[in-house]
């Protein structure tokens, strides 16, 4: 028996050929599906560290009662009402709930749509069709943030909605918007 009909080469070159990309069937749907469960869970430890990065008041959580730094400069700087200040935190909640699962939302289809732009037997179709549904969610983030301040300007005079836009667009540089 000559080297070359050694159980060791063919072994050697059924490895080569899963390693250059040869995949059957069952295994790039298999791929897919572990790629949707480890974005899930990448998705999850986000959501769960940027909780715990907010601090926390009672189990782990913010204390809502207590406004944030950046939450008594604004109070200072528009001089708000009790009322005002209430109705202001009550709208700034529902946004940010609103609008913090479409930009997870984003987030797990910016990972999918990446991967799809990876994996060289992906259809032009499926990477369109993934831009387009980040595309519908980036559109309905516009829109609730235009809600947003159309109801901020009807809590807000219009001195202080005035210098509420100045505070805003003093934002820190370090924040950068998800997409």
């Amino acid at each position: 028996m000559g080297f070359t009909k050694s159980r060791a080469v063919h072994g050697w070159q059924r490895g080569r050929k899963a390693a250059a990309g040869i995949l059957p069937a069952y295994g790039l749907e298999f791929f897919m599906k572990l790629t949707k469960i480890v974005t899930f869970l990448f998705l999850l430890v986000c959501l769960v560290s940027e909780a715990h990065a907010q601090g926390g008041g009672r189990n782990g959580r913010p204390d809502p009662s207590l406004p944030s730094g950046r939450e008594v400069a604004i109070i200072k700087e528009l001089n708000l009402t009790d009322s005002q200040v209430k109705e202001t935190r009550r709208l700034g909640a529902a946004y940010s709930n609103r609008t913090l699962k479409l930009r997870s939302e984003i987030i797990g289809k910016s990972i999918e749509l990446r991967n799809l732009l990876h994996d060289p037997s992906a259809s032009e179709e499926a990477i369109r069709a993934k831009g387009k549904e980040i595309e519908i969610i980036d559109a309905q983030l516009i829109r609730e943030k235009i809600e947003f301040q159309i109801e901020m300007r009807k809590v807000l005079t219009p001195e202080q909605l005035q210098r509420w836009y100045m505070v805003m667009d003093q934002q820190p540089a370090t924040k950068k918007p998800i997409r």
